[in-house]
């Protein structure tokens, strides 16, 4: 059994899924397998995925029936992993060659790891618009302010890292099954090992998260319905405290996870004041840009 396997969820990501694919197949860490999870595309995914899978033994093209969606697709590619570490790579993303590497020398080297991950290189497709995301200097990340500190620090792409698997689906099946939405998903799969402080983190490597627009595209942000961001941050506390209450934390720790909780909702969700502005222009019946059904804000079930 290789210990790594690497689970790639797509949907009509022809554009950029064979670079993506590519990027993996050059790893320093050659010892992993890669499930591309083709959630029934309508493009070239699946002759791509196909391609891989006759041109190297290490990848495998799974396609599922029908669009199951994009957590479930997710979950998907967990589920079929039998490998002791497990990480997601998005079909548009890519990393430096020594990402896997470096990644598992921290988690086999670091005694209660179970989350690996590097300094994130987010940039628009063209390359512009760049912004570097090192992780947070934390001597110890057990500690009460380590982990309130790498709470505050982490990166949503953070999930993108390199897992144990066993706490992955710990971690990330309740959320499926609880949380309603995609958006912010990934923040709650990295809060619980967070404030296990079981991550670990490391500035010699790099993910780079492309994001689909260029210098040209407009800076226009999704603005989901009102009554939608309310729903979503109810759901969204109601996860954080789902979460803490089944842990044995200490009371220093829960007081500050606690105290430092409005601050860490700022970081990952719609500002109480967008939401505010949101409500306002609603009533003064004043539509919004860009939100339609599809997007991270609507409901997965």
């Amino acid at each position: 059994m290789v210990p790594v396997t690497i689970g790639v969820p797509v949907y009509n990501g022809a554009d950029l899924l064979d670079e993506s694919l590519g990027c993996l197949a050059r790893q320093t860490f050659p010892d992993f397998k890669v499930l591309i999870f083709d959630n029934a595309s309508t493009d070239a995914t699946a002759d791509i995925a196909e391609d891989w899978a006759e041109r190297d033994a290490r990848f495998h093209h799974v396609r599922q029936p029908t669009n199951v969606g994009i957590v479930a697709n997710f979950s998907a590619s967990l589920l079929a992993a039998e490998s002791p570490w497990f990480m997601w790579r998005a079909d548009d993303d890519v990393s430096a060659d020594n990402y896997l590497e470096t990644l598992y020398r921290l988690a086999v080297g670091s005694p209660g790891c179970k989350l690996a991950a590097s300094t994130i290189l987010s940039h628009d497709l063209d390359g512009g618009r760049r912004r570097l995301a090192p992780p947070p200097e934390i001597r110890d990340p057990s500690t009460v302010s380590g982990r309130v500190r790498m709470l505050l620090g982490s990166h949503p792409s953070w999930i993108y890292g390199l897992w144990d698997r066993e706490t992955v689906m710990r971690t990330y099946l309740p959320i499926f099954a609880h949380y309603p939405y995609p958006f912010a998903s990934d923040h709650l799969t990295l809060y619980g090992p967070i404030i296990d402080g079981v991550v670990r983190t490391s500035d010699k490597t790099q993910f780079v998260q492309r994001l689909r627009r260029t210098a040209a595209s407009p800076r226009r942000q999704t603005r989901a319905p009102f009554s939608l961001m309310i729903e979503t941050r109810r759901a969204f506390r109601a996860e954080l405290r789902r979460m803490r209450d089944e842990r044995r934390l200490s009371g220093p720790l829960r007081a500050a996870l606690v105290a430092s909780e409005p601050l860490y909702l700022h970081r990952t969700l719609p500002s109480l004041l967008k939401m505010a502005r949101t409500g306002v222009r609603e009533l003064l019946g004043i539509s919004g840009p860009g939100w339609k059904p599809g997007s991270y804000f609507e409901r997965k079930n």
